[in-house]
């Protein structure tokens, strides 16, 4: 694949540059088409054929069979035509009196069922009436209100969106998507890129207390170069960040492609088409999880994103199922922008409040994603139980790995090149990384991008040492 971006690349040096496909914003390097599968063209349909398709023998014949048939039956019924009268007169009477017989019949047996239910349920004095929660009249104004505010907040969400559209001619709004997220404040909108004809996913979301960036022109070039910079085929990549403020708030702006799914739909067994179906109705049940063989390669795919981004020297990744991008069976770590933001997910205050100082948050996070691939269905804990692990034990490497991860004997937590050196990882043939060049995933950042990751890491760093002693005060 590397060696066609190559050949590409090289195409465009000579004819001048006139294209210029992986420097603009808005383009994934690393989109693959999806495989297209040769199908077997079906038989065509069967269909009653014309007169003209039939043989003039058979035609001439059947219509002398049916003339003659036809004229023996005319024949016979004009003969007896007086008598079948009289007999279709008397059958049609007495027909009649049986129906109106069954009419009356049924009137009273469900005069009587009707009385005797009525009968049944004042006696009973209305012990065993059930009512449902729609005519709870507190449940019923409560649903109500949280609709309207729901239907408030989409409306309002819809305003900025169009107010961002008008303001530039490159997207075209599409439709509003439902909360396909966790996050409640969180909005998802399909518009429609008119530089490159293809649908974009754009993400709505105000803006954090603790976000530790300066909302600017300067800001937002720094991190369109930085989401430049970091492009690598398990990184779902950002196209353009944008920052508009609205009624004395600010928001923030993300495009995004559209991957039809991710990791948890896939853990759920979610179809493709129900990708944008609400996250409260889409993980109701407990999923079936995945085979070992994905685990294995979804995982190595995961852990080269991870620690291709670390060594960027990009912060602490908000890593969970919902943040893995599926395409075409790859997955693509997705959610970058949050930990820049001053964004938290739901894992991060669980697992960064008792990780002890220094360890990697990613390697634990890590840790409950391969649970919740195995398993097909989150952890809630810290920690795994013992009744975790036995639903772990069905695949022993797996096993050995989350022993590893949170029960080893010197009482630490490995990074992540120590588990992507597990056994359950090793010989897992990346195509995407088999013939990739050693400088395609080593770009040189520039000192403005490097700066800003130092301070976000920095404001990040004493963000948790804060949290670290409100949770120690609360203890004592």
């Amino acid at each position: 694949m590397f060696s066609i971006y190559q050949q590409l690349n090289k195409k465009d040096e000579d004819s001048g540059g006139s294209r210029r496909g992986s420097d603009c914003t808005g383009h994934d390097r690393f989109y693959q088409e999806p495989a297209r599968v040769k199908r077997k063209k079906r038989p065509p349909n069967r269909r009653t054929r014309s007169a003209i398709e039939l043989d003039s023998n058979a035609m001439l014949t059947a219509r002398n069979y049916v003339k003659n048939n036809r004229s023996t039956s005319i024949e016979s019924t004009t003969s007896n035509a007086s008598t079948s009268s009289s007999s279709i007169n008397n059958l049609s009477e007495d027909k009649f009196q049986f129906v109106n017989k069954i009419d009356s019949l049924a009137k009273i047996l469900f005069n009587r069922v009707s009385i005797t239910r009525s009968r049944e349920s004042e006696s009973s004095n209305g012990k065993h009436h059930y009512k449902s929660l729609d005519q709870n009249p507190t449940i019923c104004e409560e649903r109500i209100e949280y609709l309207e505010l729901e239907k408030k907040s989409r409306d309002q969400a819809l305003n900025i969106c169009q107010v961002y559209l008008q303001a530039t001619t490159r997207y075209n709004l599409a439709n509003q998507l439902h909360n396909i997220g966790s996050r409640v404040d969180k909005f998802w909108f399909v518009v429609t890129d008119t530089l490159l004809k293809t649908d974009r996913l754009l993400t709505l979301t105000p803006l954090s207390k603790n976000c530790p960036l300066s909302v600017c022109p300067s800001t937002k070039e720094i991190l369109n170069k930085l989401f430049l910079f970091i492009q690598h085929p398990y990184v779902c990549p950002i196209l353009d960040i944008e920052f508009i403020e609205y009624e004395e708030e600010n928001y923030v702006i993300v495009l995004q492609p559209i991957n039809h799914g991710c990791l948890k739909d896939l853990i759920y067994g979610i179809d493709k088409n129900s990708w944008n179906n609400d996250w409260t109705n889409k993980y109701v049940s407990r999923g079936n999880g995945l085979i070992l063989p994905q685990i294995q390669v979804i995982g190595r795919q995961i852990l080269e994103a991870l620690l291709f981004l670390k060594d960027r020297g990009y912060p602490t990744i908000h890593l969970h199922s919902g943040n893995v991008a599926i395409q075409n069976g790859m997955a693509r770590v997705a959610g970058l922008e949050n930990s820049l933001l001053g964004f938290t997910s739901r894992i991060y205050p669980l697992v960064s409040t008792r990780a002890p100082y220094g360890t990697s948050i990613e390697s634990i996070c890590f840790g409950h994603l391969l649970f919740e691939m195995t398993t097909g269905y989150e952890l809630c804990s810290f920690k795994p139980s013992r009744i975790h692990y036995d639903d772990v034990a069905k695949f022993p490497l797996v096993y050995e790995l989350m022993e590893f991860i949170f029960n080893s004997p010197d009482n630490r937590y490995p990074s992540l090149e120590e588990i992507l050196l597990h056994e359950l990882f090793r010989n897992i043939d990346l195509r995407e990384l088999r013939h990739a060049p050693v400088n395609t995933f080593r770009p040189i950042l520039n000192p403005s991008v490097v700066n800003l990751l130092e301070d976000i890491k920095r404001h990040n760093s004493r963000r948790i040492t804060s949290i670290e002693e409100i949770d120690l005060l609360i203890s004592i």
